[in-house]
């Protein structure tokens, strides 16, 4: 198995632990480089999970893990990783602070106190989660047993079962009177919920190079003994009826569907075609995350918040080939990432960017486009004449950054912070919330200072 290890915005560490973007560093032969170049463009609609040159590879903003015949490649957000240990090892703050996140914005339900131990437990990203579907699954069948369900099957019998299909069996027993062909309901444990159970955990058993893992999805593969795995899309899973169960096997089922989501098909076949992707953007985690620790601070915070508010940029047009006079049209959605409004003083606007900034940097990073962004924020979701506070939220890198900025020939402004997500997320948070109060406080003294 041959295996890499990048961080997002950058190369991958080579041998000797330091960071390489060379192709001809990785080992990869160039049929491998070509096969992940296709998956790194079609995986994702409209993302790219790696920028490769003739002869340099790159991360971007997708974190996560590929896999397939015989590469496993783990893609790590750098921006969650906090200081060295006191040991002068790297300690395991990515790992942790990266599943804190998945689990407080709900892309993966695992209770707050199991994420500390699957970072100690497990070293890489996909471990962890083999880890929590692996739990999940053997704690389920070893309380309850194999799910059963009723599933309509027709065969030709010696007996009658069911009811007799006419049709089929005159069709099927024209000269052997010894059977009838049935239609019937059998209530067995070889169902489609439990063949999707089997398969994904065989599949992650080809995956895994976890010991723990390994003994725990193979006690799960045994205790299925007498079912017959096979590829169930997650659509079929959701079609069928699980019943009333425990909030353990609800979570189960919908951490089964998303790893059936990633694991085609043809997985269980010849090694060249198993391809495994487990990929989530930053940007768009860093700002769902963002909004839930605002969210779940409402009472704390003095505010009420609402994400991706919607208004539409035109409100109005003329057609000068016809009568020139203006007509109420409404045109071109426009979507805010947080809408903020404290319960005294006016709202204001939050546009999360997942990039890195830095007083040494030209226009400390911040980008041209991100400041347009925001200040047509500020203009088109203006009440009457009162205009919101904005600001771009940015995680830390290094340093903090607090500006605002005057535009040229106005009064108007718009801010610049940043929130430090490299602490640990999940004894630390008290400290983020007072970092996201601060920016509250300012942007709504920006707001009394302008009136003013």
């Amino acid at each position: 198995m041959k295996e890499l290890r990048f961080y997002e915005y950058g190369g991958f560490q080579d041998a000797l632990g330091n960071e390489s973007d060379s192709i001809s560093d990785t080992s990869l032969s160039s049929e491998e480089i070509q096969y992940l170049r296709s998956i790194s463009e079609t995986v994702s609609p409209g993302k790219s999970v790696f920028e490769i040159t003739a002869s340099k590879i790159r991360a971007t903003s997708m974190v996560g893990v590929i896999s397939f015949g015989g590469v496993n490649i783990e893609v790590l957000p750098k921006l969650l990783k906090g200081n060295q240990s006191a040991s002068g090892k790297p300690d395991n703050s990515i790992l942790q602070n990266l599943m804190f996140m998945l689990s407080y914005t709900n892309a993966i339900e695992v209770a707050d106190i199991g994420v500390g131990s699957l970072a100690r437990s497990c070293d890489s990203f996909i471990e962890a989660y083999v880890s929590i579907f692996g739990d999940r699954l053997s704690r389920h069948l070893i309380r309850y047993g194999s799910p059963k369900a009723y599933v309509e099957r027709s065969e030709n019998l010696h007996t009658v079962k069911g009811k007799i299909s006419f049709a089929k069996h005159s069709l099927k027993n024209n000269f052997d009177q010894s059977r009838i062909f049935c239609d019937f309901s059998e209530f067995t444990e070889d169902n489609g919920l439990s063949k999707a159970f089997k398969f994904v955990a065989q599949s992650l058993l080809r995956l895994t190079k976890n010991s723990s893992n390994v003994s725990t999805l193979s006690r799960c593969v045994g205790l299925l003994d007498s079912v017959e795995p096979s590829y169930i899309s997650s659509e079929e899973v959701d079609r069928l009826s699980i019943g009333k169960r425990d909030p353990n096997f609800v979570a189960l089922v919908n951490l089964t569907k998303l790893f059936l989501k990633k694991l085609r098909p043809e997985f269980a076949g010849q090694k060249k075609d198993r391809v495994f992707t487990l990929l989530f953007d930053m940007n768009e985690l860093f700002e769902e995350f963002i909004y839930q620790v605002l969210k779940r601070h409402e009472s704390v915070l003095g505010i009420q918040v609402a994400a991706q508010k919607r208004k539409r940029l035109v409100s109005a047009e003329r057609d000068f080939l016809n009568t020139g006079q203006w007509v109420d049209r409404s045109l071109f959605d426009t979507y805010t990432d947080i809408s903020v409004k404290p319960i005294s003083g006016p709202g204001f606007i939050i546009d999360t960017k997942y990039k890195i900034v830095h007083s040494r940097k030209s226009h400390y990073g911040i980008g041209n486009q991100d400041a347009y962004q925001v200040l047509a924020y500020r203009q088109i979701h203006k009440l009457e004449t009162q205009e919101p506070s904005v600001a771009l939220l940015y995680p830390r890198s290094g340093e903090d950054l607090q500006k605002e900025f005057r535009v040229n020939g106005s009064g108007t402004t718009f801010m610049a912070w940043t929130v430090d997500i490299s602490v640990d997320l999940r004894s630390s948070m008290e400290f983020l919330v007072q970092n996201l109060r601060d920016l509250i406080v300012r942007a709504t003294t920006d707001y009394k200072d302008n009136a003013a």
